[in-house]
């Protein structure tokens, strides 16, 4: 790694500096020179974000408070009248969102968001090194000056762009004589008749999302190690002010290999009152060994988590838990989920969390427990089926379903199941321990509904990370391409079980040739 020390006196600097090190002594001698009120002196002007209107971004961009070295060159942020814009390949964007759990960037460009027979008819192009479009959209060619005597699937007038039609391929690029691209989503399709220009015009305005392809496992390296950020020039850098000597030290970041991160996401952690965690779960430091959306918060004595802004904690860390929805029956670690706010069942604004079972699949004894809000009738049909009952709130006209909504069990109440989903206003699907809910439906009352949500659910691994973990390897999450990846021994980023299979196959060869030996 290279790396810059500068040791600070008030009445001389000494520094040691290779000659091609000149832009980083430029970097320490401003994260040294310039004020703050930080607990890393010198350093704390990075710890500042970028706000604007409802916009705040930290690393990697730059912008306001946050100057150049703290950036990325190409991701500089401006605010004028509380409009956030980011200037790529000499074109103006607006920014709608930044999400920097996620990586994303919500954009449009500017002079899309009027008129589009006033817009720039030119091609703007992503930086591949830092951007790249989000699968949910796609690249739209607009041909123009287009021969008025041919068809098109899509055609319009604009005086400026005369005859022009839109495609996804080049169909039309003989009959026309210019072209350019607008992004837009993968939902769009430009020869449907709804798709006026109109219609074209609002989705413009809503913009696209890129992500960022920056790889932040190095920042949050250094942040873990009480470290500042930057960048020189497309190079990630991390500073620290060393003590007691006062000197900034500076060394290029690297990302770490599949290797350590395989070695990394092999150690388990502790949160709050839970030990032995691991994927899809994660704290600050490992990001790569977690999916994004289980980021968990150690506070307050628990671990704990906020899907779609409702708490979620840990109830329970199973350590041989037996996940038979995988094809693999080895024991591994199963979690016990609840809502941490389980407490009121009659709330003024139920929410409905749609948990993602792609990543945390329901054990097989978790049940969806369905509570209906506000409905508009009292039923007697409640009664004649063990799997309802009164919930209680709205004056009794509230009800819940104990088993899934799609169980064969529930056959006979479709009738009742579809008089709750038009007549009641609201609905909330909860999961909930299937026991917990059989000792309900054989004592329905409102104090065993909520033992039933107190004790939580159980979920496990999905089937990729079972799979991965038979195989030798090690889950985690690749922030770049916002995908599952297997951590092997080999140091690669691929599910294990070819080379498992390979290395089972020679290893029963050698015992079969020196078997063999043995015999003759």
């Amino acid at each position: 790694s290279a790396q810059v020390t500068l040791f600070i006196d008030p009445k001389q600097i000494m520094y040691y500096l290779p000659t091609s090190y000149l832009v980083l002594f430029f970097l320490v001698s401003l994260f040294h020179s310039l004020p703050c009120a930080s607990s890393k002196p010198g350093l704390g002007w990075c710890e500042a974000l970028f706000q604007c209107g409802n916009i705040t971004a930290g690393f990697p961009f730059w912008g306001g408070n946050r100057l150049k070295p703290c950036g990325h060159p190409l991701l500089e942020l401006r605010c004028i009248k509380n409009i956030t814009s980011l200037n790529i390949s000499n074109h103006e964007y607006n920014v709608f969102h930044i999400n920097q759990t996620s990586n994303t960037v919500q954009l449009a460009r500017k002079d899309l968001l009027g008129s589009f027979c006033s817009a720039t008819s030119i091609t703007t192009t992503l930086p591949p090194e830092v951007f790249q479009l989000s699968p949910t959209y796609k690249s739209l060619n607009v041909l123009y000056h287009c021969d008025p005597k041919l068809s098109y699937r899509s055609s319009y007038t604009c005086p400026a762009l005369g005859l022009f039609s839109m495609s996804q391929s080049h169909d039309y690029h003989n009959s026309c004589q210019n072209s350019f691209t607008v992004n837009v989503p993968t939902s769009f399709v430009p020869n449907e008749r709804e798709s006026s220009l109109t219609h074209l015009e609002s989705v413009l305005r809503v913009g696209f999302e890129v992500k960022l392809v920056i790889d932040k496992i190095p920042c949050q390296e250094c942040s873990s190690s009480r470290g500042i950020c930057g960048f020189n020039s497309t190079s990630q850098i991390c500073c620290n002010v060393n003590s007691p000597s006062g000197g900034v030290t500076c060394v290029t970041q690297h990302p770490p290999s599949a290797d350590e991160l395989r070695r990394r996401c092999r150690e388990t952690f502790s949160c709050g009152n839970q030990e032995s965690l691991s994927y899809p779960f994660w704290i600050p430091g490992r990001e790569a060994c977690g999916h994004p959306d289980f980021k968990l918060e150690c506070s307050g004595g628990f671990a704990e988590l906020n899907i779609d802004s409702v708490k979620f904690r840990i109830l329970d860390a199973l350590r041989n838990y037996f996940n038979t929805n995988s094809m693999y029956i080895t024991p591994g670690l199963g979690i016990r989920l609840g809502r941490a706010n389980i407490g009121d069942i009659c709330p003024l604004k139920p929410v409905n969390v749609p948990l993602i079972e792609s990543v945390l699949p329901f054990a097989v004894d978790t049940e969806v427990l369905t509570l209906y809000y506000d409905c508009q009738f009292h039923s007697s049909a409640i009664s004649a089926t063990s799997y309802a009952g009164e919930l209680g709130c709205d004056g009794g006209r509230s009800y819940y379903v104990t088993r899934n909504l799609s169980s064969p069990l529930l056959d006979e109440s479709r009738g009742l199941l579809n008089k709750l989903r038009g007549m009641c206003k609201r609905n909330v699907s909860v999961p909930a321990s299937g026991p917990a809910l059989d000792i309900l439906q054989r004592s329905p009352n409102l104090n065993n509904l909520k033992k039933a949500l107190e004790q939580g659910f159980v979920v496990g691994r999905n089937q990729d990370c079972s799979e991965c973990i038979h195989s030798g390897g090690e889950c985690g999450y690749n922030q770049t391409s916002s995908e599952f990846v297997c951590y092997c021994e080999d140091g690669s980023e691929d599910n294990c079980n070819s080379r498992l299979r390979m290395e089972h196959d020679r290893r029963a060869y050698n015992r079969k040739i020196l078997g063999e030996v043995v015999i003759l």
